[in-house]
């Protein structure tokens, strides 16, 4: 299905209809070596057109302001689903949220976050609310430090997504406090073979690492990627070198496999 093809009451419909669903792409923490988290991934699978990606249709849900209705279900979903894995023996880990821009606007953000953990039931350290750059900087100083303030005194994680390829500056790193630094996979791509990736990404762990945050690279795919990251100092990693983007019944039995049998590094 392309762009121009979709309507906005197919999106809609889409919501109503349970054609929308979560992926979870495991995160690594090279620390402990063992996953200690997972990324909910959205998806759309289209009765007719099978599986469609995020990036066909979030930018027009957005444009027609469908974007924080979508933002609230995979928030329910994402935190119903971590507390079913809890209570199926699962040792707990924590679930990434994605936070879109409008979704993060509306002034009871943080009484629907509230209200969502009261009625899944999960414990709030075990979410994770990932805010993009341009979210943060777009918005009143004020009002986004008093949210991610209330969010974080609850005990939920925040994440600053796709740090290095927004507006946001060093600056705001001093007002604006968040746990993790999420380096974009752009630069995580050629870490191996361009020096200023490498300076790059080098650079935002040390950043983390001197603000008491912990930095996450995503995109991983390569041992060299890896091998890089690891001599870097990095907290966790996510990409297709541990895992694509699976199914809830596939995560779980990854990570109970994985936290019986500790991950071991292929180039080891």
């Amino acid at each position: 299905m392309r762009h121009h093809d979709l309507k906005k009451s197919d999106i809609i419909n889409a919501l109503q209809n349970q054609e929308l669903v979560l992926f979870y792409q495991p995160q690594f923490n090279l620390k402990t070596s063992r996953f200690e988290g997972v990324e909910a991934l959205i998806r759309w699978q289209h009765p007719n057109d099978g599986l469609i990606m995020p990036d066909d249709f979030l930018s027009l849900a957005e444009e027609w302001d469908v974007i924080a209705d979508i933002g609230q279900w995979v928030l329910e979903k994402a935190c119903f689903q971590n507390k079913r894995w809890q209570d199926n023996g699962l040792t707990p880990i924590r679930i990434a949220v994605n936070v879109y821009d409008k979704q993060f606007q509306q002034q009871n953000f943080v009484d629907v976050v509230l209200d969502v953990l009261k009625r899944s039931q999960l414990n709030p350290k075990y979410l994770e609310l990932e805010i993009a750059e341009n979210t943060i900087i777009h918005d009143n100083d004020a009002d986004v430090i008093s949210r991610i303030n209330c969010l974080r005194n609850l005990g939920v994680i925040i994440t600053l997504d796709d740090f290095g390829t927004g507006f946001s500056s060093i600056s705001h790193l001093k007002k604006i406090h968040v746990d993790r630094l999420k380096i974009d996979k752009s630069f995580i791509k050629n870490i191996h073979t361009n020096p200023d990736d490498a300076a790059i990404v080098r650079a935002i762990i040390a950043l983390a690492s001197g603000m008491n945050m912990q930095a996450l690279a995503e995109g991983v795919e390569k041992q060299e990627q890896l091998e890089l990251l690891l001599a870097y100092d990095c907290h966790e990693v996510q990409g297709f070198y541990f895992a694509e983007a699976l199914s809830a019944k596939e995560t779980e039995d990854f990570l109970k496999f994985n936290q019986n049998n500790p991950f071991i590094y292929k180039f080891l």
